[in-house]
């Protein structure tokens, strides 16, 4: 054992596995040697011998074991120290900006001008304007009051020059009723003139009677005392019962005028009536002829204002029946196939969708609406979404009813932008900004991590001290989150790597980019 040598400028990790060689290879010397003497003393002695090896055995095996421990705790020691190393985590840090918590469904871009044109009457297509030399087609611009399409007519032309006629003729027919009216009225007139002049002339007769029936009684008088003869009174007798002759035909006169007026007056009344036949005739005839017009215009299709054709299914010469649009009202877009003319204002869209009912009370007009291409798309790392909206605007209207069928609400968002990327009967995504709060502290979604349902965040400091945080949370966005309290701008907070973190452990930091993944 006085022969092992060690170099005390070793270090300790070198020089323990060295002592065991040194010690073990004088053991197993030792154990050569007993060999070697064995193999050459009588058998008796080789016996004690192999007793005398047991202790030495015990020996090698007693130091090949506490060698092995010392190992095992040396590589235990290691392991802890790499336990111990720093963990590299993927950090962002939190800013102050807008966030909005977005409710989505599928909609459906329509025009908010747009009319369905077809014809009144059934017939041949006679007339399709051409533009450019060729016939009218899809994409064309037309102009408010523009003839489009026309169908045969000429029936409907005939019906409306017959109602004419009809209307002239009841017209002439209420000239002749009205000049019965006034030549009655006329007669009515000159029978109370006549009622007049008798009234006049009998009352003169009256006058003269009395007059007469006077002078007769004081003659009467004069006679009896003998101051006149009989003869005198006898005239004035006379002249009393002619005033009341006179007086009795101013009175037969006067009946007569009277019933002349009555007459003319009945006369003025059947005139009237007349009149009145002939007026409702003529709103009849005029009713007739105002339908034969509409019934014309009906063959006509105009541009009702200044757009573009978006469905065309007429062809000149063809045969057009109200019966193949009418019997699909039910289904709208077989319809849209069958309709003649459809024709809309590109220059103002709106968007119709039906959102969850349980989101009703979140959704009001006014709030921000963004347009996407499908529903299929959703929020990316690399991408927000108001970068992919193709078109923006705002909520214009929500029903305050459910639909008892999918329990939903319908929607409609007006655009005030991005119109030449949408299409009147597009299948859109309508996204409405059911909450928004502008200057919040917002982080990505994965910087908050939730231990029994408690939300918290990691907080790196300058020197790489991780510190958890208990954080109150607020709008939930897309691709962000609102932190109402627990977190400052400009925090530095772990997104990737937080198993395993606990407060105070060191870590290596690695930064994102936080505004790539959505925040402002």
């Amino acid at each position: 054992m006085s022969q092992e040598t060690v170099s005390p400028s070793e270090s300790e990790a070198t020089q323990e596995p060295e002592e065991v060689l040194v010690l073990a290879e004088q053991d197993l010397s030792l154990v050569e040697s007993a060999d070697e003497i064995q193999q050459t003393e009588p058998p008796q002695k080789r016996r004690k011998f192999s007793w005398w090896m047991l202790p030495v055995l015990g020996l090698i095996l007693a130091v090949g074991g506490l060698s092995v421990y010392r190992l095992q705790g040396k590589n235990s020691e290691v392991a802890a120290v790499a336990e111990r190393a720093p963990l590299s985590v993927r950090t962002v840090a939190a800013v102050e900006g807008d966030i909005q918590a977005w409710v989505s469904s599928e909609g459906t871009v329509q025009a908010v001008r747009f009319k369905h044109l077809a014809f009144d009457v059934d017939g041949d297509i006679t007339y399709l304007v051409s533009q450019d030399g060729r016939s009218l087609r899809a994409g064309d611009l037309v102009q408010q009051g523009e003839l489009l399409a026309q169908i045969d007519d000429r029936r409907l032309q005939a019906d409306v020059i017959q109602a004419e006629s009809s209307v002239n003729e009841v017209r002439r027919q209420r000239g002749a009723a009205a000049a019965s009216v006034a030549q009655a009225e006329a007669g009515v007139a000159s029978a109370r003139a006549q009622v007049a002049q008798a009234e006049a002339q009998r009352s003169q007769a009256v006058s003269s009677r009395t007059l007469a029936q006077t002078e007769s009684q004081r003659y009467q008088a004069l006679y009896e005392q003998g101051a006149i003869s009989n003869s005198e009174l006898d005239n004035r007798i006379n002249t009393f019962q002619d005033a009341g002759a006179q007086s009795q035909s101013a009175d037969a006169q006067v009946q007569s005028a009277q019933a002349q007026v009555s007459t003319a007056q009945a006369q003025v009344v059947a005139a009237q009536q007349q009149l009145q036949a002939v007026d409702s005739q003529i709103d009849t005839a005029l009713a007739r002829l105002e339908q034969a017009r509409i019934a014309l215009e009906g063959t006509q299709i105009y541009a009702p204002f200044d757009g573009v054709v978006a469905y065309l299914n007429i062809r000149e010469n063809e045969y057009y029946s109200q019966q193949a649009v009418s019997s699909q009202l039910g289904n709208y877009q077989e319809l849209l196939n069958r309709v003649p003319i459809v024709v809309i204002d590109p220059s103002d869209f709106e968007v119709v969708a039906e959102l969850p009912a349980s989101s009703g009370d979140r959704i009001k007009s006014g709030q921000t609406a963004l347009i996407t291409p499908n529903v299929t798309q959703v929020a990316s790392t690399s991408n927000n979404l108001a970068d992919r909206a193709e078109a923006r605007g705002e909520v214009y209207s929500v029903t305050p009813a459910v639909s008892p069928g999918n329990r939903s609400i319908d929607v409609t968002a007006q655009i005030s932008s991005g119109f030449a990327n949408l299409q009147h009967g597009g299948s859109v995504t309508l996204w409405v900004a059911a909450d928004e709060k502008e200057n919040a502290v917002v982080v990505p979604l994965n910087a908050v991590v939730f231990r029994n349902q408690v939300p918290y965040v990691f907080v790196v400091n300058d020197e790489n001290i991780v510190e958890q945080r208990e954080v109150e949370l607020g709008v939930e966005g897309l691709d962000k989150r609102e932190i109402l309290s627990g977190v400052k701008p400009g925090e530095q907070l772990v997104t990737e790597g937080q198993n395993g973190l606990v407060d105070g452990a060191e870590v290596n930091v690695t930064q994102s980019d936080f505004t790539a993944m959505g925040g402002q």
